[in-house]
């Protein structure tokens, strides 16, 4: 085996790395597009504009995006450390995650007894498929390290043996 044998490999696994990184760029946002149906969520209590990161209960329907809070409640139930119940709580104390479905506190006023109002976008069936085949992808692109190293592996032993094979002429 000589060194110039292993160009089509090298080349081989390169254009597989290649269609692979194009093919789940374009699925990606593929998946984005079919994730259209318009949600709202009217009220949603639990949440918490504090120190701490607050989750909305639908950020993990497929195709979560685009979410947008409306109007954020504190006190809701009465229970808070608020005196005021249900006291509207101003949108520049909170920021938003558009994609993550996340409410994160941006002042140092605490509201822990929250109710958020929100819309967002959302996939249905071909939005899971197209997640799921990109998670398979992902996977099996993590096999292209693996396979990359087993190559040089066997490059590197390939040139030992076939130095250590050669016998020294006239001896």
């Amino acid at each position: 085996m000589r060194l110039e044998d292993i160009y089509p490999a090298v080349l081989t696994i390169i254009l597989i790395g290649m269609v692979l990184g194009i093919g789940l760029y374009i699925l990606a946002e593929v998946g984005n597009e079919v994730s259209d149906d318009v949600g709202s969520v009217s009220n949603e209590t639990g949440l918490w504009i504090n120190s701490t990161l607050s989750t909305v209960d639908l950020a993990t329907v497929n195709g979560f995006n685009t979410f947008a809070v409306s109007a954020c409640y504190g006190n809701v139930t009465g229970a808070g450390t608020d005196n005021t119940v249900n006291e509207t709580i101003i949108a520049a104390n909170y920021t938003v995650d558009t994609e993550a479905g996340t409410i994160t506190n941006s002042t140092s006023d605490t509201f822990d007894d929250v109710a958020c109002s929100y819309t967002y976008k959302y996939g249905g069936k071909a939005s899971a498929a197209i997640d799921e085949t990109i998670i398979g992808l992902g996977d099996f692109a993590g096999w292209i390290a693996i396979i990359v190293v087993v190559i040089a592996a066997a490059i590197v032993l390939g040139i030992v043996l076939s130095s250590f094979g050669r016998k020294t002429p006239g001896v």
